[in-house]
C-alpha cells in the first residue's frame, strides 16, 4: 500500500464525520513517518476500539483497513465503511 498523507487524511475526515453521526468517539492522527489513522471508540463500551486507516492500492483506488491490514471497504462508499466499523465495535448486553 501507498498512500499520499493530504489524500488520506482527507477520506478519514470524511469517514469521521459519519461515525460521529452514530454517536462513535473518532480522534484523526497523522503521527510522522506513519500513515494517518482515526481511533474510532464506541463510548458505551470505550475498550472497544479500533484504528482504520485510508490508503490507494497499485490500481489507484483508495479504501479502509482496519489496523491489522482487514479491508473495510471502498473509501467512495463512506456509509457502507462506517456501517462495517460499526459492526466490529458494537456490544450486545446480555
Amino acid at each position: 500500500m501507498k498512500a499520499d498523507r493530504s489524500e488520506a487524511m482527507d477520506h478519514l475526515e470524511r469517514l469521521a464525520a459519519q461515525l460521529e453521526a452514530h454517536s462513535f468517539q473518532v480522534r484523526l492522527t497523522a503521527p510522522a513517518g506513519l500513515y494517518p489513522r482515526l481511533r474510532v471508540v464506541n463510548p458505551m463500551e470505550p475498550t472497544m476500539a479500533e484504528d482504520v486507516l485510508a490508503s490507494d492500492t497499485n490500481d489507484g483506488e483508495w479504501w479502509y483497513w482496519l489496523s491489522w491490514a482487514g479491508r473495510i471497504g471502498h473509501a467512495s462508499d463512506v456509509v457502507t465503511a462506517a456501517e462495517r466499523i460499526a459492526s466490529v465495535l458494537h456490544v450486545i448486553r446480555r
